[in-house]
């Protein structure tokens, strides 16, 4: 569900993107300058929540892995593309989606075991962990790399950072 929140909000987004970028084109000049010079920008504060950083990581993240499955769904359903590269492309598509799961299950389980919000990557056997605290504590990182070590059957690199 998470996949489809983020998918919903960025094309709401970009459609409201849209409909402001043709209100724009299709206002004259003089409407225009009427309606710049009545919007109040002295109160320009900007809310910055803690966790806008691994938002923007998680859908950094997300458009990256939407990428690359179109791309793989494209070789899948290519009808030149020879079998063998048909297979790597199913395993890879595969092996996204595992690691997305994986992703989720260590983010539930980092904000169970340790009250933290987090972003987890993976890529191969590198699995790179944000965690939302502007507090550096070695230990607690400590706690969570041996936490997300127990996870796996095999050795993994596993980072910890905080924001």
């Amino acid at each position: 569900w998470k996949k489809r929140t983020w998918f919903i909000l960025s094309n709401q987004l970009f459609s409201i993107i849209l409909i402001l970028s043709i209100f724009y084109i299709s206002m004259d000049d003089s409407e225009l300058s009427e309606f710049v010079s009545n919007v109040d920008t002295t109160d320009t504060t900007l809310v910055v929540n803690e966790s806008t950083e691994l938002v923007a990581l998680r859908i950094q993240n997300d458009e990256a892995t939407l990428e690359a499955i179109n791309e793989l769904q494209g070789i899948i359903l290519d009808s030149e593309t020879d079998l063998q590269a048909k297979n790597d492309a199913y395993d890879r598509l595969k092996n996204l989606n595992d690691n997305k799961t994986t992703q989720e299950k260590l983010e539930k389980l980092i904000k169970e075991e340790f009250g933290f919000d987090s972003f987890v990557k993976i890529n191969g056997d590198t699995i790179t962990i944000t965690i939302d605290s502007s507090e550096h504590d070695y230990n607690l990182a400590n706690d969570i790399i041996r936490c997300v070590s127990s996870y796996f059957k095999s050795d993994k690199y596993i980072s910890v950072k905080f924001n």
